[in-house]
């Protein structure tokens, strides 16, 4: 009975090794980039990221790349840098530097990154819109008070709000007393995949529903402020 029970150990000890070695074989096919106490380390165990306090990076575990963002303070923007590598660390491509208050949203489903403007302080209204190979698919063109930027669940449109002001409507109360305009939020949608505008929205709701292709949307957002 003994030996019955020693062998049925042995057995399970070789599995359990079997198990281990095809797991770090299929690990090691299959490596992403890690992070340790904030250096990033590529498969090849060589090539190294020592991140900045301020830096940041996204992993696109499927296609084989991984997005550094470099940025650099200023007294008024900040200054971005994309580096563009695959997973043993090879470097694809970098982008060039981009200035403002960046959002930046990546996107699983259409392989795009976006880096989004919401710099007041400097008023600009360009957004760039990047392939994985650090390409530049599309200048994004909007609102210069942006105040919020996302993404639909399902990856398809980007959404950009920003405060706008108009008249007050007949019977309306203002914002606050002896005012006659008001503000409003303004919503503008671009495709994720091409970056070409689809469509533009004027509302006070901070939940605000827009259709496109027989498709609805939800979308929360702050309320209406003046603008600055």
């Amino acid at each position: 009975m003994y030996q019955f029970f020693e062998n049925v150990l042995i057995k399970r000890i070789i599995v359990f090794f079997i198990f281990l070695f095809f797991s770090s074989c299929i690990s090691f096919s299959q490596g992403i980039p890690k992070v340790i106490d904030n250096k990033i380390y590529f498969i090849d165990n060589i090539t190294q990221i020592q991140m900045g306090n301020k830096d940041t990076y996204h992993i696109f575990i499927n296609k084989n790349r991984l997005v550094y963002i470099n940025q650099h303070v200023k007294p008024n923007y900040i200054e971005y840098q994309m580096g563009f590598f695959d997973f043993m660390g090879n470097k694809v491509a970098q982008s060039e530097i981009i200035t403002g208050e960046m959002r930046f949203i990546f996107s699983e489903t259409s392989e795009r990154i976006l880096a989004g403007q919401c710099a007041m302080l400097i008023l600009q209204n360009n957004s760039y819109l990047y392939d994985l190979n650090g390409n530049i698919i599309k200048v994004l063109s909007h609102d210069y008070e942006t105040k919020q930027i996302g993404i639909t669940e399902d990856e398809r449109y980007f959404w950009f709000v920003a405060n706008r002001m108009r008249p007050l409507y007949t019977g309306e109360v203002p914002l606050y007393p002896n005012l006659t305009h008001t503000p409003y939020n303004h919503i503008m949608i671009f495709d994720v995949f091409s970056g070409e505008f689809i469509a533009s929205y004027s509302t006070n709701e901070s939940n605000f529903h827009f259709t496109i292709n027989g498709l609805t949307y939800n979308i929360t957002i702050s309320p209406p402020d003046f603008p600055g």
